[in-house]
Order: C-alpha cells, then sequence, then structure tokens
C-alpha cells in the first residue's frame, strides 16, 4: 500500500504510514477547483558502467619500504638466568658484572662493584630502631640501581638499627617525597617460622613501573 501523502510504501495490512504517521483509511482532502496528483519521483540515476568507476578509483600501487633494520634491547643473557628472567636494558648499557637478577646474597654482593657515585639528601631516624637514608643519583639501568643502594647501605648502615631504607631519588628531582630510583630495604633478625634470618627487599624505579623489579633475597 502506497501512502497517498508522501507516496511512502506501507504494509497492506497498515493503518498509519511508517514515514508521515498519517491514517491511511482517509483519502487526503482535495482543494476545490483542482486535483490531487501525487509527486512525481525522479528516475533512478543511471548506473555507470564498472569499468569507468573503478577506472577512476584506482590508484597507482606504490611499493612498500623495506623493513628498518631492528637493533637488539637485549645483552647477552648470562647462563645462570633463565630465559624468563631475563631484564631489559637500553641500547648501549653496561652488563651486570654478576648475574641478574640476584638469586642469592652473593650475587647481590657482586653487583656492588658496578656502583655509580651518590649524594646523601637526608639521613633520618625513625621509630622502632629504623633509618632511612635517601640519596641522589643519576638515572640508571635496573642492576646499576641495586648496585648503587647496595654501596650506600654498606656505607651508611649501623649495627644499633634493625631496618634500614635506602632510598634512590634522580639528581634533577632530590626533593620528591616517594623514592624514584630504586629502594632497598634491610631487615635484621627476621623470623620465618622457626628460622632468624636476614632480609633484603630491593625495588627498582619508583616500584609501580611496569617494567620495574622487585627482589627479596634471605641471608643463609
Amino acid at each position: 500500500m502506497r501512502c497517498p501523502y508522501c507516496q511512502a510504501v506501507n504494509q497492506d495490512q497498515a493503518i498509519y504510514c511508517g514515514r508521515c504517521g498519517r491514517d491511511l483509511r482517509q483519502p487526503p482532502p482535495r482543494q476545490p477547483g483542482s486535483m490531487y496528483q501525487p509527486p512525481r519521483q525522479a528516475p533512478p540515476p543511471a548506473a555507470r558502467p564498472a569499468s569507468t568507476v573503478s577506472a577512476r578509483i584506482r590508484q597507482p600501487e606504490i611499493p612498500a619500504a623495506p623493513p628498518l633494520p631492528v637493533t637488539p634491547v637485549m645483552p647477552p643473557a648470562s647462563e645462570s638466568a633463565p630465559q624468563a628472567d631475563r631484564p631489559r636494558f637500553i641500547v648501549g648499557s653496561p652488563e651486570p658484572p654478576a648475574p641478574f637478577p640476584p638469586r642469592t646474597v652473593a650475587d647481590l654482593q657482586a653487583l656492588e662493584q658496578g656502583a655509580l657515585s651518590y649524594t646523601v639528601v637526608n639521613d633520618t631516624v625513625d621509630v622502632g630502631r629504623k633509618k632511612i637514608v635517601r640519596i641522589a643519583y643519576v638515572k640508571c639501568v635496573p642492576w646499576q640501581q641495586i648496585a648503587t643502594l647496595l654501596k650506600a647501605y654498606k656505607e651508611q648502615q649501623g649495627e644499633h638499627f634493625d631496618t634500614i631504607i635506602v632510598q634512590g631519588v634522580l639528581l634533577q628531582d632530590p626533593g620528591v617525597y616517594s623514592f624514584t630510583n630504586g629502594q632497598l630495604r634491610f631487615d635484621r633478625d627476621v623470623r620465618l617460622g622457626s628460622l632468624t634470618t636476614n632480609r633484603y627487599q630491593i625495588e627498582t624505579g619508583n616500584g609501580y613501573e611496569s617494567d620495574s623489579l622487585r627482589i627479596v633475597l634471605t641471608e643463609q
């Protein structure tokens, strides 16, 4: 059924037009002295030959550029470190002098020879026989952060402290509240079940980055 008002095609049992919403049961009013003539629809445009259309939209093919050579960002892995534990380094960064990430305290101690120079920003003593040392040094790869934090721990430790925390910050922003260049926490005489041991907890970066490392080691 075609609507006499807007010429839209509706179903035969439709009561109202789906386009204009008018009642299809009543004929449209006629103007006096004139005859109602439905509007003429423009004829559909003639289809163009497929060859003409494709010739207009066809673009010249540009050969793809050859792929650029990719410089590897991973240093040669140590034989003692499995594939899943290999850390990421920037291109041109120095290789660690010991297995990294360290799996024992001995591996951790061996990293100290690659430590960088640092400057003590502040040194505070907290309740519970805790000492907090904040140091500033240049931005470096994770294993150098750990080596520098370990060096600062050994030079700033005291036998009368149960907990020593060394926080690293960047030289351009040494006044930040939290650490941004790694943190080392040493806890003395930690009870693990029936054993009492010393524990190292180390984090790189600010501790929240996707590539930050968290290492926990205990002295045997």
